[in-house]
């Protein structure tokens, strides 16, 4: 692991394997240990960087909400790339990693080489799950992780009837933050509205994947066909559920590596 520091917060970096690079950026909750459960069979042939982002995992706790803006969480994919060296790079990310990677692909097209977008869940609308996940967000402030996992597995028995064995895996995932800082994450990044338009997307001109699944509010289906519809190089790839994420999370970078081995131009592409 090595710290790039952006204006006072440092982001903890994880950098596996040879080859082109490919930075992807986990989700509200989530940690680059399980970013690279996803990538790291794709060791051999890129170089693959997962990061924390601001607030989570190893990186700096964040408990101002202003510090969890949108448009500074893509500025943090500016500072990693500047200071390792990369003028372009694969870029990804799930959920709100997906948004700080649109942001950053907008902002910078020249230095994206391809774009893959995990469960896409911020536009120019409102997220439907607001209520739900700012409530979570004051658990988390309010009381301990420990409780907090509790009362999370309880609610993914009863309410969406998880396995256990992906109640263990999102547990895991969840308790490497601090909770006061993951409680301010989650009351205040469900609130992004990442762009005024999301035709704004138009303007995106390097080939894209987007990976999502039906029947999760948080990530709408929906969502992503919209996106695949407007950014003019994107595929659409529809997996069964969210479940699997948690139960292959390997099988999430087979289905982006056969996508960029197809793509003319890459090192890495298929011949």
């Amino acid at each position: 692991m090595r710290i790039v520091n952006n204006n006072g917060i440092e982001l903890a970096v994880e950098i596996i394997g040879e080859g082109e690079p490919l930075i992807f950026a986990h989700g509200l909750s989530g940690n680059r240990k399980f970013t690279l459960e996803q990538f790291s069979s794709l060791a051999d042939r890129y170089q693959v960087i997962a990061y924390d982002q601001r607030g989570h995992g190893d990186s700096t706790p964040i408990t101002g909400p202003a510090l969890y803006d949108a448009h500074a969480m893509a500025g943090d994919i500016t500072v990693i790339m500047d200071k390792l060296g990369l003028e372009q790079v694969i870029l990804g990310g799930e959920s709100m990693g997906a948004a700080t990677s649109l942001l950053f692909a907008l902002k910078h097209p020249q230095r994206v080489k391809a774009l893959l977008l995990t469960a896409p869940a911020f536009s120019d609308k409102a997220n439907a799950e607001k209520e739900r996940m700012q409530q979570m967000g004051e658990e988390l402030r309010k009381g301990d992780m420990q409780d907090f996992l509790q009362k999370s597995a309880r609610r993914m028995r009863v309410d969406f009837n998880m396995p256990e064995d992906v109640i263990r895996k999102i547990a895991w995932m969840q308790s490497v933050h601090q909770p006061e800082s993951l409680g301010m994450a989650c009351k205040t990044v469900i609130d992004w509205k990442i762009f005024p338009d999301i035709q704004a997307l138009k303007e995106l001109p390097m080939p894209c994947c987007i990976l999502a699944w039906a029947n999760d509010p948080l990530h709408p289906f929906e969502l992503a066909q919209q996106m695949s519809r407007i950014i003019p190089r994107a595929k659409l790839i529809f997996l069964d559920s969210l479940l699997e994420l948690f139960t292959d999370p390997a099988d999430i970078g087979s289905r982006y590596c056969s996508f960029l081995g197809s793509l003319p131009g890459l090192v890495n592409s298929a011949e």
